[in-house]
């Protein structure tokens, strides 16, 4: 997971830089995906905005949930990752 970039060992990697690098390796792959599967759903119909086409927000969907998922492993693996560094 760390070849693929999913899970970094740096320990003072921030926040924001931590959703950036996983909206590009695993968010933007999802966002394609999602994409793909809702290119058949039409437009839907947002208050104050207009109509917005099925793969937009299903592009959205699939950025937003391959980040989360991407950031969400990187918190699990962290304090196993802080072990290993200490030889313990």
């Amino acid at each position: 997971m760390v070849s693929m970039g999913i899970v970094s060992t740096q320990e003072q990697e921030t926040l924001w830089e931590m959703a950036k690098r996983c909206a590009k390796t695993i968010g933007g792959p999802s966002a394609v995906a999602f994409a793909i599967m809702g290119s058949k759903a039409g437009s839907i119909v947002v208050p104050g905005i207009g109509t917005v086409s099925g793969a937009v927000v299903a592009a959205l969907g699939g950025l937003m949930t391959g980040t989360m998922s991407c950031m969400m492993v990187n918190y699990a693996v962290q304090d196993e990752l802080r072990r290993l560094a200490r030889g313990k």
